[in-house]
């Protein structure tokens, strides 16, 4: 099994990206946290993991610096089931509380489409 750090930072960090890793066993990823933005999609392709082979993601605890990449990957997956270009399901784990942040935020921010996917494709 290989693990790759995409960010070793702190929620305060401003000049790098905040903690998550990946783990890949023969080419099934497992993500921990998302870090604190979109910069996750740019960290996952910088370290040479397509973000359309993440299945399995899994959230420590719901502070913005470990949560707030999921969201965009939550998008970013929505977006590619809508259009047909993401193949199987993506699974996220963690907490109650922490599904709860993203479920809701999630139905905030997609389209009424997206969020369908959302219900249907990760509960």
């Amino acid at each position: 099994m290989n693990i790759t750090m995409l960010g070793t930072g702190n929620a305060m960090a401003t000049e790098c990206y905040n903690t998550c890793f990946v783990l890949n066993e023969n080419g099934n990823y497992f993500m921990v946290d998302g870090g604190g933005g979109n910069t996750v999609i740019r960290q996952l392709n910088h370290a040479g993991v397509d973000w359309m082979d993440m299945r399995e993601i899994f959230i420590t605890h719901r502070h913005s610096d470990h949560l707030f990449g999921v969201l965009w990957m939550v998008r970013m997956i929505c977006q590619a089931m809508k259009n047909g270009t993401y193949e199987g399901d993506a699974n996220i784990y963690g907490h109650d509380k922490v599904i709860s942040v993203i479920r809701n935020v999630s139905m905030e921010l997609l389209s009424k489409k997206e969020s369908l996917f959302w219900i249907t494709g990760f509960i």
